[in-house]
């Protein structure tokens, strides 16, 4: 992410010295923070949402996570 901002930071600050502006950097910074978050939501996308009609797996109706009944034990030993 940080490249992109770089280089198109770059770009606006020299775009900036040679026509005699001060805005091209900000624009610039803008659009490669901009590209750079959309490739990182492209190349890694949201996760999948579950199959409709099941839950995820260790979880209670009301999304809490389901605990071991009684004296059963645990990963840090007996309750």
């Amino acid at each position: 992410m940080l490249s992109g901002i770089a280089v198109w930071g770059g770009a606006g600050w020299l775009l900036d010295r040679w026509l005699e502006t001060r805005f091209f950097i900000l624009v610039g910074t803008l659009l490669g923070l901009t590209a750079a978050i959309y490739l990182v939501v492209v190349k890694y996308g949201a996760a999948d949402p579950p199959p409709e009609g099941q839950r995820p797996t260790g979880t209670t109706p009301s999304r809490r996570r389901s605990r071991p009944g009684g004296n059963a034990q645990t990963q840090k030993g007996q309750r």
